[in-house]
């Protein structure tokens, strides 16, 4: 029921239009260059799905490789049987008999010994159901603690689209959430984040799933040597019966996996009620799907995961990111690799195109969602040569460096000027008192220079980096003045001592400016505040 590889339940759209495609006529879609976006799919889960459908096409390719990824709906449907070992069941959402596997869901033994771990309870002779969720999003791994920044439950149950989505998002990006309830091996630790990242050449899905089908092909070899992967193993991991009082895997010696093998890692059952809608049971585990418990790092061969190799406590471990995301300080140290390891899908590729650094996040926290931080960097074609080369490359590094520590310095002075200001010019500042208010106004001049940063950053690519760096520095610094003017404007002030909070404000901003040896405003606000006085 739900078949995905026969029933058209994913919506895409092409330049013919929008239509529904099943699994297999997606897969062909894709390699032929026809799929511009989807319909159905939200933003968190796009990443996510797109990894999904790289990794089977990809092991597909491995076990019947083609020139070029075939256009033909059969090829991909034969493909998807493979790997389910010719289980069709394994690509339907709903199968009645438990003791077969479902989509993204374990068989059970039978019945009568795990209904009662799935929340089914019988009254009166009639099973009764504890559902784990009754909607797709309440499934969806996207939880916040006040169920406010994206509401849960508000997706209809009937769409069957919406289910496939939920599914892909629990089962391969979720982290622990309480006993019982365990993730991925692909993160640093139970509440780690599961991160994709990559170079593309396009953010169109075709031609992105196409590159990155290509260069695992390339990838896998080094990568069942490294992690000790079956060259021929399992792909998808809910075939078969997992007891849930241990692991179902071991990623050590003879693993059964294959290297961009599907996680399952929580055991679920979809059931289709009399009305039609969907739920979903769900049951807990003592283990992870895949052990052994040690392996926490999440260093286990994703290409989509940067490592950091200055982990302190493990050594190297996956990319894991904090509530600000993807900061231009995180990104520019992913671009040069500085504390991380990249795989090739992740490095820029020879060329004379411009191309794309993507990469995208759903932040967890203990039982929270701390923010989906989704970016897509634009890299020009001189800067995406730099970055090929290896003593350009360095250079560029260091101007990027430079160009943070100025942004920082500005922040600082900004911070120092508006605390004296709200404070009306006293001796001291008292910046334990405003800081709430402070940090609302850094926040605003974060996102002002942000937006500034990599287009100016690319500069460098083919201009002198003394001349980028004072342009740098003297766009800070207006900015920040223009800042600090508002908050003039905006802030009440006695008016006994509004001259000598609007000066003293000033002071402290130019001198933290001159103490950094960054330029001055080109109009500072006693410069305005005399024009306007003289005007009145």
């Amino acid at each position: 029921m739900h078949d995905l590889l026969t029933d058209p339940m994913i919506g895409v759209r092409t330049i013919a239009g929008q239509q529904r495609l099943n699994l297999p006529e997606l897969l062909a879609a894709l390699s032929a260059g026809k799929v511009e976006s989807y319909t159905g799919l939200r933003a968190h889960q796009a990443d996510p799905w797109h990894v999904f459908l790289v990794q089977l096409a990809a092991s597909i390719q491995a076990r019947h490789p083609t020139a070029s990824l075939p256009a033909d709906a059969a090829y991909w449907r034969e493909g998807l049987l493979d790997l389910a070992e010719g289980i069709p069941e394994a690509w339907q959402l709903v199968v009645e008999d438990v003791t077969k596997p479902a989509f993204l869901q374990h068989p059970w033994r039978s019945w009568d010994e795990e209904a009662a771990d799935y929340g089914v309870k019988t009254s009166r002779g009639q099973a009764v159901f504890d559902p784990k969720a009754t909607t797709p999003d309440e499934l969806d791994v996207l939880v916040t603690s006040k169920n406010h920044d994206v509401k849960m439950a508000r997706v209809g149950a009937g769409l069957a689209e919406a289910w496939l989505y939920a599914l892909v998002m629990l089962q391969t990006t979720s982290g622990f959430l309480g006993q019982g309830n365990y993730g991925i091996v692909r993160m640093n630790g139970g509440f780690g984040s599961r991160s994709i990242v990559a170079w593309a050449e396009s953010r169109q899905p075709s031609a992105r799933f196409v590159a990155e089908t290509q260069a695992l092909e390339v990838l896998r070899a080094e990568t069942c040597k490294k992690f000790r992967y079956a060259p021929r193993g399992m792909v998808l991991t809910w075939l078969t019966h997992w007891d849930r009082d241990s692991h179902q895997f071991h990623l050590t010696d003879g693993t059964k996996l294959e290297p961009w093998f599907i996680e399952a890692c929580r055991p679920l059952r979809l059931r289709q009620l009399k009305d039609g809608r969907l739920m979903a049971l769900g049951a807990g585990s003592k283990a992870r799907q895949i052990g052994p418990k040690t392996l926490e790092n999440g260093d286990v061969g994703d290409p989509w995961t940067p490592i950091n190799v200055g982990d302190k406590k493990k050594g190297q471990s996956a990319l894991t990111l904090s509530a600000d995301g993807f900061t231009p300080q995180k990104l520019t140290a992913l671009i040069f690799e500085d504390g991380f390891q990249l795989t090739a899908l992740q490095k820029p590729r020879p060329g004379e195109q411009p191309g794309w650094l993507l990469a995208s996040c759903l932040v967890r926290g203990q039982g929270t969602t701390e923010g989906f931080h989704r970016v897509e960097i634009p890299i020009p074609p001189k800067a995406r040569l730099t970055l090929l080369h290896k003593q350009k490359r360095e250079t560029l590094a260091h101007l990027a460096q430079s160009l943070l520590a100025d942004a920082k310095d500005v922040s600082t002075a900004l911070g120092v000027a508006l605390t004296v200001l709200t404070e009306g010019g006293p001796q001291e500042a008292d910046f334990k008192r405003v800081e709430t208010w402070i940090g609302a106004a850094r926040q605003q001049f974060s996102q002002q220079w942000n937006a500034l940063y990599f287009p100016t950053l690319w500069r460098g690519a083919d201009e002198d980096h003394q001349k980028v760096r004072a342009d740098w520095q003297q766009q800070l610094v207006d900015r920040a003045q223009a800042l600090l003017n508002e908050a003039t404007s905006r802030l009440p002030l006695p008016s006994n001592r509004r001259w000598r909070a609007l000066t003293q404000a000033q002071g402290a901003f130019v001198g933290m400016l001159s103490k950094a040896k960054l330029p001055w405003p080109v109009q500072t606000r006693a410069d305005s505040s005399t024009t306007e006085e003289t005007a009145a």
